[in-house]
């Protein structure tokens, strides 16, 4: 196959629409935000440790899978960019470096054996799922610390709620109006801790379900990428 033949079997897209879609979703979610902007502060700061930890996963899930879909570009770019020229000196990007091993070591002109291009397809497979491993962990590590966020609050809401219903034993001389005036005050701040509990489990099921979306629509970009990679090999 030559110089000629090979950039005319070349027919690899960019992941533009995929890049397109995680924009929207994140300016979608972004304008969410700042409607409710009050009440996300007053989530936030209900259990500021944990839900810094949680903004903080969630930032890092977000840039993982904008990476992955800018590898994919680059990939396309290094396969355009040798279609062009097989002697740049360009450095492959990381799912392609078998590919690229083979076809500098093959020149412009060359014949890629049926098991070479399995072996091939195969690695950066491998690869691909690899990228991808990190978000799917990252989307649910968004969810358990949301459930954790959850168990902590009841943990310190339920003792401290017995340790209220105890209390409502009527001393001598106390007024009904007071044993009921203690039980709000009581029930008041149990419910305040829930408040806590449930704020964490709020922002770690949002993060993982926008997390889980982007990774989607990287998903979806990399499937394509990969079909096309095995029809321009075969």
């Amino acid at each position: 196959m030559d110089k000629q033949a090979l950039e005319t079997k070349l027919h690899f897209s960019q992941p533009i629409r995929q890049i397109i879609m995680m924009m929207l979703a994140i300016g979608l979610a972004s304008i969410g935000l700042f409607m409710a902007l009050n009440d996300v502060i007053a989530v936030v700061t209900a259990n500021l440790y944990l839900n810094g930890f949680i903004f903080f996963v969630f930032c890092v899930g977000i840039i993982s899978c904008f990476v992955q879909v800018f590898q994919l570009i680059y990939s396309v770019r290094w396969i355009e960019n040798f279609a062009r020229d097989p002697g740049h000196s360009s450095r492959p990007p990381q799912i392609l470096a078998p590919l690229a091993t083979l076809l500098r070591s093959r020149g412009s002109r060359m014949q890629i054996a049926a098991s070479s291009t399995r072996s091939i397809l195969d690695s950066v497979a491998t690869r691909i799922e690899e990228a991808r491993e990190i978000t799917r962990y990252i989307v649910n590590l968004l969810i358990f610390l949301g459930l954790l966020g959850t168990f902590y609050g009841l943990a310190t809401t339920v003792p401290s709620l017995v340790e209220t219903i105890r209390s409502l034993a009527p001393e001598d001389g106390e007024s009904g109006f007071e044993v009921f005036n203690r039980l709000m005050n009581g029930l008041e701040g149990q419910l305040s801790g829930m408040g806590v509990a449930f704020s964490s489990s709020l922002l770690g099921l949002a993060g993982s379900l926008l997390v889980g979306l982007l990774e989607l629509f990287a998903g979806h970009g990399q499937n394509r990428f990969y079909r096309e990679l095995e029809e321009w090999l075969s």
